[in-house]
């Protein structure tokens, strides 16, 4: 499990810095910075593969640090959901993984100014 964990935040950091990069390159002006940020986090993170595929979605609720994902990996983790069982893996991996990358991009984006 800590190689998917390392896997999962790396994936998160790396997408991370994928947004900054994007940012950059875009240089809007200081009033749109944050809707372009919101826009470039949804794009990277929508299709991502820790968001759309069956056996990574539950990767993403177990490693990720965001309120609804401790739904999962607290409360239902003793329940042996699988891919593919009615629970909205998908939906929850979305909002979790987003969230993660929005934190840590964040916390880049603090570390470079």
């Amino acid at each position: 499990m800590a190689a998917e964990h390392d896997n999962y935040w790396q994936a998160v950091t790396d997408t991370a810095e994928n947004v900054i990069a994007e940012l950059a390159d875009a240089d809007p002006d200081e009033d749109r910075r944050d809707e372009l940020l919101a826009r470039l986090v949804h794009e990277r993170t929508d299709q991502h593969d820790y968001v759309i595929r069956d056996d990574l979605q539950i990767h993403t609720l177990q490693c990720s640090q965001h309120p609804c994902a401790a739904l999962f990996n607290g409360t239902l983790v003793g329940h042996q959901y699988k891919p593919g069982d009615n629970f909205p893996f998908a939906a929850f991996a979305a909002d979790a993984f987003e969230a993660d990358v929005i934190h840590k991009t964040k916390l880049l984006l603090e570390q470079g100014d």
